[in-house]
């Protein structure tokens, strides 16, 4: 057993210790969720009433195909559709500034529901739900809600944690890299919790964060990290080929979608950690069929099994499902809240106190980053196609 090992023991133990503080929150606290979603997709209820199919609208801003976030949403709500009795559709591709029209067109074909599959959304959802009061919108990214608008989000950067934890461990340069799409949920959040994780490894290594979305931008992204002496990789972006490219530079990585299918395809991959949400899915179709739907709002945590990790893979060092195994539990449990005691910025100011915690109003507005990380490049260029959509909707068969 090495002696990083018994230091992460150490920290973990200290977490535990501080856990009274971090529980003592005024019930905004990471890992709430007012939602029945954690029952098991297995459990539909076969007694739902005959009548009329309801209808439900998906909104992608990626491609609902091709491999990637959006299409893993994709997937989880075709899980979710296949125990209920709801007629389900979506339009893919859809950019901000034609969000309204694609509701237009939803509505057009009588759907009375329509879920919103990416955060970007959120800027333009309050104004354009009031002009359709006789939809309801269930948002993803926000925790905003109104009489016709039920919100769910997910605090995805409880893995991050871990995964900066597992990242750490398995580097000898104590410099890990990042990739972010900052068009992703929470990408500060993300960054900070992978941040504080690795933390509990190396006191003084660094997360070194690039900004990418195109398959191109990745590979950019990926190149500089490597360059800077960067020897495992984190990824949290919408393209699927952030694994692909890692695994083609041969640097060891950890991706932020479900890779229980394709997993050993890639040699090089430490572990993962992702989101599922067929459950909430599934439970919001169970409402509107018996008519009890209403403007909520639902979290997915670790806690009510929304947010998973993996195992540690064949790629990752000796001892690192240990860690796994020893930090999941806490996080899971509440017993390791992420954002609490003295955290400093990146230059080093004292933002929260000693014997302080965020909520998870604080957490979710982070537009600060914690000490340890370390920016160094955006590669994202300007979107210079803008072609406009025909809105084609896209029917379950």
């Amino acid at each position: 057993m090495t002696s990083r090992w018994h230091k992460i023991l150490a920290a973990l133990l200290a977490l535990c210790l501080t856990a009274g503080i971090a529980g003592c929150s005024d019930g905004e606290q990471s890992g709430s969720d007012s939602s029945d979603a954690a029952e098991s997709v297995e459990s539909a209820d076969s007694s739902e009433p005959e009548s009329e199919p309801i209808k439900v609208g998906y909104i992608f801003h990626g491609d609902a195909v091709t491999d990637g976030s959006t299409s893993e949403i994709n997937r989880q709500r075709l899980s979710a559709g296949a125990h209920s009795s709801v007629e389900a559709m979506y339009i893919d591709n859809v950019s901000i500034t034609d969000f309204e029209k694609a509701v237009q067109t939803l509505s057009a074909a009588g759907c009375t529901y329509i879920v919103t599959g990416s955060p970007i959304y959120s800027t333009t959802l309050a104004a354009t739900a009031g002009k359709y009061m006789n939809i309801n919108f269930i948002a993803y990214g926000t925790t905003a809600r109104s009489a016709n608008i039920a919100a769910y989000t997910e605090e995805l950067y409880q893995g991050a944690y871990i995964a900066g934890m597992a990242a750490a461990y398995n580097s000898t340069t104590e410099k890990i890299g990042m990739v972010v799409d900052t068009d992703m949920l929470y990408p500060i959040p993300m960054i900070n919790a992978a941040a504080l994780g690795m933390q509990l490894v190396y006191d003084t290594a660094e997360i070194v964060t690039t900004f990418a979305t195109r398959d191109d931008e990745i590979e950019t992204a990926v190149d500089s990290l490597i360059t800077d002496g960067c020897d495992v990789v984190i990824c949290y972006t919408e393209s699927r080929a952030a694994a692909q490219i890692c695994q083609k530079k041969g640097v060891k990585f950890i991706d932020s979608v479900d890779h229980a299918d394709d997993s050993g395809d890639f040699s090089n991959m430490l572990m993962y950690y992702y989101c599922d949400r067929s459950n909430f899915f599934l439970a919001e179709y169970k409402k509107m069929v018996l008519d009890t739907w209403e403007g909520d709002v639902f979290t997915g945590t670790m806690a009510n099994g929304s947010v998973s990790v993996s195992d540690a893979l064949p790629a990752a060092k000796e001892g690192t499902q240990d860690i796994i195994g020893a930090l999941a539990p806490k996080v899971t449990g509440g017993l390791a809240y992420i954002f609490n005691g003295e955290l400093k910025d990146l230059n080093g100011n004292i933002k929260y106190l000693k014997g302080s915690y965020m909520t998870s109003a604080d957490i979710y507005n982070m537009d600060w980053y914690v000490y340890g990380v370390r920016l160094l490049g955006n590669y994202r260029q300007p979107i210079t196609d803008l072609t406009e959509n025909t809105f084609e909707i896209q029917y379950d068969e």
